[in-house]
């Protein structure tokens, strides 16, 4: 079983939802689903989300453009980082609009392993979320919604300063980030 010591539930997955993706998605994710729900893990920086309203609000920017072309997001991260599963990869990816560049992640098994096991250097080295926890010191806690954003986003000259993260709701500026950056192909 897949254990998450640090879990902040938001709301239960719907039995639909769930049934929806099995067999899509690892069964480790499955498990997740059935005991955790949706909610944040990894000091608050993973949030597990629905997938169904990812594919449909930002289905068109995950930009998957490799293997079979499927990609299911599943999370995202306190930094607007969106993260999917990719079953022809197989794998777990997190694509990293803040930085332009896609990040492999390994099994779903060992995503949630890493995360529970590697605290804040796994964190550090797979996500680049060192400016995170001094965001969440200078700004607070995010709502479940919310990432925080580089404003200007680092491709348009902005500094990876935590003065310049500010709270926005993450699909919007996945939208944005895309707009304004173009897809991240992978």
């Amino acid at each position: 079983m897949v254990q998450i010591a640090d879990f902040v539930p938001h709301a239960p997955v719907p039995a639909e939802i769930i049934e929806e993706y099995r067999g899509r998605v690892p069964d480790e994710l499955i498990e997740v689903w059935e005991n955790y729900g949706y909610g944040t893990f990894g000091q608050g920086f993973i949030r597990l989300i629905d997938p169904k309203l990812y594919e449909a609000e930002v289905g068109d920017c995950i930009g998957k453009t490799q293997g079979d072309g499927i990609a299911i997001p599943f999370a995202v991260t306190g930094l607007g980082d969106l993260i999917t599963w990719e079953p022809s990869h197989p794998g777990v990816i997190a694509i990293m609009y803040r930085i332009g560049d896609t990040k492999g992640q390994g099994s779903m098994k060992t995503f949630f392993n890493l995360v529970r096991r590697g605290g804040a250097a796994h964190l550090s080295d797979s996500y680049d979320w060192d400016i995170f926890p001094e965001a969440v010191a200078a700004h607070g806690e995010l709502p479940y919604d919310q990432s925080f954003i580089f404003v200007p986003l680092l491709s348009l000259g902005g500094a990876a300063k935590v003065e310049n993260l500010h709270k926005r709701e993450t699909i919007t500026a996945i939208k944005v980030a895309v707009d304004l950056q173009g897809v991240i192909g992978h």
